[in-house]
């Protein structure tokens, strides 16, 4: 009786090891799938950097190479009215100023108010300026043929500092936004067979700030141009 008893404790006892490895295996699987599903949302959230980080270096160099057009604009209006108008940089200047002392941009840093100014001077002068006309012909065929390589240049620089993939990347602009469309890869961890081979690119859009004057812009308004950011 004795020896049937302790055969039956020691099958328990079996059994109870193998339910525990069983449950301890499920549970591995399911830390394994969280884990996971945790790394697509932070690779995700990867991708939104990279994405954002790009559309900003792009924006910046939009505005850091309208100088050139602007001044070759300028030496084109002398002559044509009576008196020399106040330059677009002097507008500009009063611009910033007048936005410094407006509690609405108190928020902004120093280089918002002056990309902020010269978004608003370029604005008005398309709308109304003297030579508009002119101002919209140098500014977008400067824009169209000069800077935008630069800019798709710039975006992908700044993805590849971010370990992200140029492999189907794009720049867009559109309605006065420059788009990045970007990814960053995925790699899945693996347990006893479960989740093997999971490599996935994961894109993220993200746009810069609004910039008015490009949808002023014969070039850009109401249109859509985009630029592969692959090799």
């Amino acid at each position: 009786m004795r020896a049937r008893v302790k055969v039956y404790l020691q099958e328990e006892r079996g059994n109870a090891a193998l339910f525990m490895i069983g449950l301890l295996s499920i549970m591995m699987v399911l830390f394994v799938f969280v884990f996971n599903l945790s790394k697509i949302f932070a690779v995700k959230e990867e991708a939104n950097t990279t994405a954002q980080q790009a559309s900003l270096a792009a924006t910046s160099v939009l505005y850091d190479q309208l100088d050139e057009a602007i001044e070759e604009y300028e030496k084109g209006i002398i002559g044509t009215v009576d008196s020399y108008p106040e330059s677009i940089g002097q507008k500009i200047e009063k611009k910033e100023i007048q936005l410094r002392s407006d509690a609405g941009y108190n928020d902004y840093s120093e280089n918002e108010i002056k990309l902020e100014a010269m978004d608003i001077v370029l604005t008005e002068e398309l709308r109304h300026g003297i030579g508009k006309d002119k101002l919209d012909e140098i500014l977008g065929e400067e824009i169209y043929q000069q800077t935008l390589p630069d800019m798709v240049s710039q975006a992908k620089s700044t993805i590849i500092q971010n370990d992200g993939n140029l492999t189907d990347a794009t720049l867009t602009i559109n309605n006065g936004q420059v788009f990045v469309h970007a990814s960053n890869t995925m790699e899945g961890t693996a347990f006893k067979g479960f989740f093997q081979d999971i490599k996935e690119d994961l894109f993220q859009t993200s746009a810069g700030p609004k910039v008015d004057f490009i949808e002023e812009l014969s070039n850009f308004h109401n249109k859509e141009v985009e630029r592969s950011l692959d090799y």
